[in-house]
């Protein structure tokens, strides 16, 4: 129950090294709770890999309001705005010798697109 303003340089490094369960309030006004990453593991073991930027197509800007994360119910990106966000909390995840252990539910089959 600790209320502090949080950067998207503070979230990004947050979610950069574990998991965790953001809440928000999504543009049509429902909320919404979300339990994401950018931990590097999962990264590597879940997320598509991304095709390298082609000079025919720039890449995009970055928008300080928004930030990418990997969704690991959802099993693929997705975004929040910083402004909109309730909460973020950690769910508790494992780091062992053999890897991450996922909190309940992370390890679930993918939501259908």
């Amino acid at each position: 129950n600790v209320n502090k303003e949080l950067s998207r340089a503070d979230v990004v490094e947050l979610l950069q090294n574990d998991v965790a369960q953001v809440t928000f309030t999504k543009v049509d006004g429902s909320e919404r709770v979300m339990d994401c990453t950018l931990l590097k593991e999962v990264l590597d073991e879940r997320a598509p890999q991304s095709a390298p930027p082609t000079e025919a197509k720039p890449p995009k800007a970055v928008n300080p309001d928004v930030v990418p994360v990997f969704d690991l119910v959802a099993n693929g990106w997705r975004s929040f705005r910083l402004d909109a966000v309730k909460s973020i909390g950690f769910p508790n995840s494992i780091f062992t010798d053999e890897g991450i252990q996922y909190p309940i539910g992370f390890d679930e089959q993918p939501l259908e697109a």
